[in-house]
């Protein structure tokens, strides 16, 4: 059992690429297409073709901005970590509890679904008991690790994918195009209604985020992942409806309960039906596997912020999971399994596009807040207006889901207020980053800077930086920040005084050490860079200082003036130190844009962590 004290341990980093597309993917691909095309069909007609590219479109803003947020804030609990750090502890509590419920639900529906399929199947199998079996299997096998589900999911992705290749290849030589006539019988509100009810199919593309701390290379795996499986999902999507639609007789479509499994039957008799069935059954095991690990961090990732008992952020010492919050997730969809799912898809559509509006708000915030630690390895294109063409789609989608649907939505923000404001609430301490763009009109003693640690920290453990003697020494090291131009004499008496006591030095000692430096060769490397460096007397000294002026310091020579400066001044003893720490300034100043990057900071603690933070080779 840990102790409250254990909540920071580190998840384990198992999942790459194959694992992330597979959970993006499997996540996708279940009731969204074994399921939902017959109820769509009611409602918009052959039309629905277009229903699903409609939603797939409105989920690219989301997409990118996600990508984005999870390439800059690797965390447990996606959404729910980037709604908190953007927009604060209410907001983060409604979305966490929101993404919590609705993948949660999500998840059910793939039981329930996998559930009706072994019944076909099977006869003798009793569905419903036969979902909570798997419920259990399936949180067991989370329990033993996020790789040993990631490669599960590998596998369940493979065979649905090989299935659906199989059936688009034959069922395009067998549909019907009169079967397509009229396109859109209830017009484009009718597919637009369709797209808002399907919309769900697509929200598991972005559950990978919630597992990003678990990701080997989040800044490529992540964006690479997601791109990959929307893209595929969607050409699967698209294919599959229109072949349904143009083999089933529209009659057949608006009543089955299994279309793609009865478009099978139509192209290849009773082998194609059970062949499609057992697809759909590797679809709800992959959605079930992938539901089950992503809604699991949410409860995890809320708590390590205090915004749920400190139980949930509980990690299995063995394994890494967060075992407390995958046993309760688990439990809370064995529950939902009791429950009839009728209006619960529009419920998941619902919070799935709330969730989704937070995201693309969040973004918006993260950029305008101009915090220098926020530093995505992955740029949302078409900054800002994608995410604000995203955002109407949205609220478009929203429009269409219908008054029972917002109201149920609307009891679950009004719970998670409730639980914010008797729990959640006095414990929530942290800041954020709509602080910080309010501070760029109202005085910045509103906020410290508590988020800009937050996200070196988290910069550090995605980069894998591990802190040697150099980082230390920046750590501990005087920058000054001179905004009017100096003479380089002048400079070096300031200089000689910052240094005076970490050296135990005089001051006019350490000044006449650097203008005899200076006299025998210049330091000013290149162009706006000097490194000043001095042999002092006595041993284990060495110091470091930084200093910007942005008017420029005059060394001399053609690479004059001089914006950025490194003094290094070390004993003799520290010599192979003093070459390392030479090395280290080096790779630092020649990584692309620092010298603009260094001219940009807006304070002393943004110089600090433009040093620390660029990438660099590092001595244990």
């Amino acid at each position: 059992m840990f102790r409250q004290s254990k909540k920071n341990r580190k998840l384990s980093q198992d999942l790459g690429i194959p694992a992330l597309f597979s959970i993006a993917t499997g996540a996708m691909i279940s009731s969204g297409l074994f399921v939902l095309p017959a109820f769509a069909f009611t409602v918009a007609g052959p039309g629905v073709i277009f229903s699903y590219l409609i939603a797939g479109a409105i989920a690219i803003p989301t997409m990118l901005s996600k990508s984005e947020l999870a390439t800059a804030m690797p965390r447990a609990g996606g959404t729910y970590y980037f709604v908190y750090r953007s927009l604060g502890p209410l907001a983060g509590t409604l979305s966490g509890l929101a993404a919590w419920f609705s993948l949660s639900v999500k998840t059910a529906f793939a039981f329930v679904g996998l559930g009706i399929f072994m019944e076909f199947l099977s006869p003798d199998i009793n569905g419903r008991l036969f979902a909570m079996i798997a419920c259990v299997l399936f949180t067991c096998l989370n329990l033993r690790g996020a790789g040993h589900a990631g490669k599960t999911q590998i596998v369940l992705v493979a065979g649905l994918l090989i299935s659906l290749a199989l059936f688009a290849g034959f069922g395009l030589t067998h549909f019907s195009p009169e079967r397509f006539r009229p396109i859109a019988p209830n017009g484009f509100s009718g597919i637009l209604e369709a797209a808002a009810l399907v919309f769900v199919s697509f929200g598991g593309l972005t559950k990978i985020t919630s597992v990003a701390e678990e990701v080997k290379n989040p800044g490529r795996d992540i964006p690479v992942s997601m791109s990959l499986a929307l893209i595929v999902v969607t050409i699967l999507y698209f294919v599959s409806v229109l072949i349904c639609v143009g083999v089933l007789d529209p009659s057949v479509l608006s009543s089955t309960g299994m279309p793609i499994s009865e478009a099978a039957r139509v192209i290849a008799g009773r082998n194609g039906l059970t062949v499609m069935s057992i697809a759909a059954v590797l679809a709800f095991l992959s959605t079930a596997n992938a539901g089950i690990m992503a809604s699991s961090r949410f409860p995890f990732a809320m708590s390590r912020d205090d915004l749920l008992p400190a139980d949930f952020s509980r990690i299995s010492r063995k394994k890494g999971v967060p075992w407390v919050s995958l046993v309760l997730t688990g439990i809370i969809i064995i529950l939902l399994l009791l429950l009839d799912f009728t209006h619960l898809v529009k419920l998941a559509s619902t919070m799935m596009l709330i969730l989704f509006l937070f995201v693309n708000i969040s973004l918006i915030v993260m950029r305008e807040s101009r915090i220098h630690t926020y530093k995505p390895i992955f740029r949302s294109p078409g900054y800002p207006w994608i995410q604000l063409l995203g955002i109407a789609g949205m609220l478009v989608l929203l429009a269409k889901l219908g008054q029972s649907a917002l109201t149920a939505s609307l009891l679950v923000i009004i719970g998670g207020t409730i639980w914010y404001f008797i729990y959640s609430r006095k414990r929530a301490q942290r800041e954020y980053a709509l602080l910080h763009l309010a501070a760029r009109i109202f005085p910045r003693e509103l906020v410290g800077d508590h988020l800009v640690r937050e996200l070196a920290q988290v910069l550090r453990d995605r980069d894998h930086i591990t802190e040697d003697r150099f980082d230390d020494l920046v750590i501990k090291a005087d920058i000054l920040d001179i905004d009017k131009p100096v003479d380089m004499k002048d400079f070096f008496r300031i200089v000689s005084e910052n240094l005076e006591k970490s050296l135990c030095l005089e001051r006019d000692e350490i000044d006449r050490l650097l203008i005899e430096r200076e006299m025998d060769s210049s330091t000013a490397l290149r162009k706006g860079l000097a490194i000043p460096h001095i042999i002092v007397p006595g041993s284990g000294r060495f110091s470091v200082l930084l200093a910007r002026c942005k008017k420029g310091i005059d060394f001399g020579g053609e690479n004059s003036p001089v914006n950025m400066i490194f003094v290094l001044a070390g004993s003799r003893d520290e010599r192979t130190f003093h070459l390392r720490a030479l090395m280290a300034i080096a790779e630092i100043t020649n990584s692309p844009d620092f010298d603009s990057k260094w001219m940009k900071c807006r304070s002393i603690n943004e110089l600090r962590d433009l040093v620390l933070l660029t990438q660099r080779r590092r001595v244990e």
